[in-house]
C-alpha cells in the first residue's frame, strides 16, 4: 500500500521545490554572470601586464643584440679575423694572437664604456675552427679548441646559473666579414637579475598574481613569491609553457593548473626565439572569492524565503485541506453503511459545490439501499452457470521435451533458483513451438507438453513439426550459456513425438485445457530412448516421413525390447 501524502504536505513540498529550483536557478545565473564580468576584467588586467612585461623584457634582450651585433662589426675584430686565419699553426696563431689581445681588449672597453650599459660578466670570441681569439676573463691557450660554440649562425639566447648560483643570461651571435662570409661566433654572458624588477613589480596584480620567466628547459628562471630558492630549482611542465615550446602559441585567458597544483587564470607571452616564456598568472580562488560570497548570500537569503514561504503555505493549507479532510471522513462513514452522514460545507468556492454534490449522493444512495433491498431475493434465485465440458477427435503429432535429471541437478538449489532453471528452459523453447505454429498444452514438472492437429496440407505440418523438433535439439548451447552465466547447472534434454487420435479437452468458451489419447502415452514412453538432446520418433511419423527429407536410423530392437513398436532417431 502507497504512502499517504496530506494536501497540505504537498503544498508545502510543491513551495519547497519552486523554491529551490528558483534558488538554483537565479544562483546559476548569477554565477554564470558574476563570473563572466569579473574574468573579464582580470583578463585585460593580466593581459596588460602580461604584454607590457613581456614587450619589456623583449626589448632589453634585442637592444642587447643590437649592440653585440654592432661590436662584432667592430673594425678592430675584423682586423684581427684577418690576421688569425684558421690555417696558422699553434705558434703563429699565438704570436699574432698576443699582438691582437690589446687591441681586442681597448676595443671592448671602449664599447662597454660608452656604448653597453648593462655589465659583461664575460665575452668570447671564437673563429670557425672553434679556437678562441677573445676572452674577457681567461688568458687564451692556443692549442684549446672549443666545441660546438662556433656553430651559431642565428643570435641566440640562453638564460643559465653560474656556479655561484648566479642567474645569467647568455647571448651568442654569429660574426660575418665585409663579403657576407661568417669568421666566428660572440659569445657574451651578463646578468639576468636586472628583470627582477619588472617581474617582481606588484603593480596591476592581486595578492596571489605571479609573473615569472621559464627556459627552453621548463625551469623557472626568476624568483618565485610562493617558493624560496625556486629559480633553476623548479619545474613548470604547465600547459602554457607546453604550448609555447612545443606550438609556438600564447595562452590567453586560460583556466590550468600551475607549477604548484593550484588551479590558476593566467597569460602567457611566448618568446622561444629569445629562450623564456614570461608567464602572468592569478589563483583562480582569488578570483572566484567574490562570486562565491554572491552565490552564499543568495543562498542565505532563499533559505530565509523558503521559511517564510513555508510558513504562509502551511497555514494556507489548513484552510483548503481541513474541509477536504470533512469530506473524507463523511466518505468513509458511507462506506462504512451509515448513509445518514452530511457535510453541509460552506465556503464559497469549489469544495462547497463539492460538498453538495456528496451530499445529494448520499442521499440518492440512501433511497437507492432501499429499492435494492427488495429485490435481494430474486438475484438470489439465479444459480451459477456451469461450464460444459466437451471433447473433440482430431490426428495429430504429439511432442515431448523432457529435461533429463533436473530433480536431482536442482536438487541443492533454493526456490527462486529453481524458479529460475525452469524459465530459462520455457522461455527458451516455447518460443520455438510456437514459431512453427505449434500449440503448447502444459509443463509438467520439467518437461514440455505441445502437439501439432494434423490437416489436409499434412506433409507440411509434419515438415514443420521435424523442423521444430531438430531447432530444440540444438538449442543446448544457447541454454547452458544462460544457466552458466547465472552459476546454475547446465540442461540436457529428450525430445519425443508420435502420431495419432488425441482427444482435445476444451470448456464451454472453446480454450483449449488438455489433450488425450495413445499419441500422448507413446511420446512419454519413448522419450527415454532418445540420447541427451536428440530426437525420436515412432513408427507412425516415420513412415509418413521417410519419404521427405528427412534421416532417420532405426533403433536396435534389443535396445527397445519392451517396446511392440519400432523406434527412429531423427538424424
Amino acid at each position: 500500500m502507497s504512502s499517504f501524502l496530506s494536501i497540505g504536505t504537498k503544498l508545502i513540498f510543491l513551495v519547497l521545490a519552486i523554491s529551490i529550483s528558483s534558488i538554483a536557478i537565479t544562483t546559476g545565473l548569477a554565477y554564470n554572470f558574476a563570473d563572466t564580468i569579473i574574468k573579464d576584467n582580470f583578463k585585460e588586467s593580466l593581459k596588460d601586464e602580461s604584454q607590457t612585461r613581456g614587450d619589456t623584457i623583449t626589448s632589453i634582450i634585442e637592444s642587447r643584440i643590437e649592440k653585440l651585433q654592432e661590436f662584432s662589426e667592430n673594425k678592430v675584430l675584423a682586423n684581427a679575423f684577418d690576421v688569425l686565419i684558421p690555417a696558422l699553426n699553434d705558434v703563429s696563431f699565438d704570436r699574432i694572437l698576443d699582438e691582437q689581445s690589446p687591441k681586442l681588449h681597448h676595443e671592448f672597453h671602449l664599447f662597454q664604456l660608452n656604448e653597453f650599459e648593462a655589465g659583461i660578466r664575460d665575452l668570447q670570441i671564437i673563429n670557425m675552427r672553434g679556437k678562441p681569439i677573445f676572452s674577457l676573463n681567461e688568458k687564451i691557450d692556443p692549442t684549446t679548441y672549443v666545441k660546438g660554440n662556433y656553430k651559431v649562425t642565428a643570435p641566440a639566447v640562453e638564460f643559465i646559473q653560474d656556479i655561484d648560483k648566479t642567474r645569467l643570461m647568455k647571448i651568442s651571435l654569429p660574426v660575418y666579414s665585409e663579403n657576407g662570409n661568417q669568421d666566428g661566433v660572440l659569445i657574451a654572458t651578463m646578468g639576468s637579475s636586472v628583470f627582477d624588477n619588472i617581474l617582481l613589480n606588484r603593480f596591476g596584480l592581486h595578492d596571489s598574481g605571479e609573473v615569472y620567466l621559464v627556459n627552453q628547459n621548463k625551469m623557472m628562471i626568476s624568483e618565485s613569491i610562493f617558493l624560496e630558492n625556486a629559480q633553476f630549482n623548479q619545474k613548470v611542465d604547465t600547459f602554457a609553457v607546453s604550448e609555447c615550446l612545443e606550438n609556438g602559441k600564447n595562452v590567453e585567458a586560460a583556466d590550468y593548473t600551475d607549477y604548484r597544483d593550484v588551479d590558476i587564470f593566467g597569460y602567457s607571452y611566448c618568446k622561444p626565439d629569445l629562450g623564456f616564456v614570461l608567464l602572468t598568472e592569478v589563483d583562480e580562488v582569488v578570483i572566484l572569492k567574490p562570486i562565491t560570497e554572491l552565490q552564499n548570500r543568495i543562498i542565505l537569503v532563499g533559505i530565509s524565503l523558503i521559511v517564510i514561504a513555508s510558513i504562509v503555505t502551511f497555514v494556507l493549507s489548513k484552510r483548503i485541506s481541513n474541509p477536504i479532510l470533512k469530506l473524507r471522513n463523511a466518505a468513509q462513514e458511507l462506506s462504512s453503511g451509515n448513509f445518514d452522514v452530511r457535510t453541509n460545507i460552506k465556503t464559497n468556492d469549489e469544495i462547497e459545490q463539492l460538498s453538495a454534490s456528496f451530499d445529494n449522493m448520499a442521499k440518492t444512495l440512501q433511497e437507492s439501499i432501499s429499492a435494492i433491498g427488495k429485490r435481494e431475493n430474486i438475484i438470489k434465485q439465479q444459480g451459477n452457470i456451469l461450464e460444459k465440458f466437451f471433447e473433440e477427435k482430431r490426428d495429430s503429432y504429439v511432442c515431448l521435451v523432457d529435461l533429463i535429471g533436473s530433480l536431482k541437478l536442482t536438487k541443492t538449489l533454493s526456490e527462486e533458483q529453481k524458479k529460475r532453471y525452469s524459465q530459462i528452459f520455457t522461455d527458451s523453447v516455447i518460443p520455438i513451438i510456437e514459431k512453427y505454429k505449434g500449440i503448447p498444452i502444459k509443463i509438467i514438472d520439467d518437461a514440455i507438453l505441445f502437439y501439432f492437429p494434423s490437416s489436409k496440407d499434412d506433409k507440411t505440418i509434419l515438415s514443420s513439426m521435424l523442423d521444430c523438433c531438430s531447432e530444440i535439439s540444438k538449442l543446448d548451447k544457447q541454454l547452458n550459456d544462460k544457466t552458466s552465466s547465472e552459476n546454475l547447472p547446465g540442461m540436457a534434454y529428450r525430445i519425443s513425438t508420435a502420431f495419432g487420435m488425441v482427444n482435445e479437452a476444451k470448456t464451454s468458451d472453446s480454450s483449449l485445457d488438455d489433450i488425450f489419447g495413445e499419441p500422448v502415452n507413446t511420446c512419454f514412453k519413448i522419450n527415454q530412448y532418445a540420447l541427451p538432446n536428440t530426437v525420436v520418433v515412432d513408427d507412425s511419423v516415420y513412415q509418413k516421413a521417410k519419404d521427405l527429407q528427412f534421416k532417420f536410423t532405426k533403433l536396435d530392437q534389443s535396445l527397445i525390447k519392451d517396446l511392440e513398436y519400432a523406434v527412429f532417431i531423427l538424424s
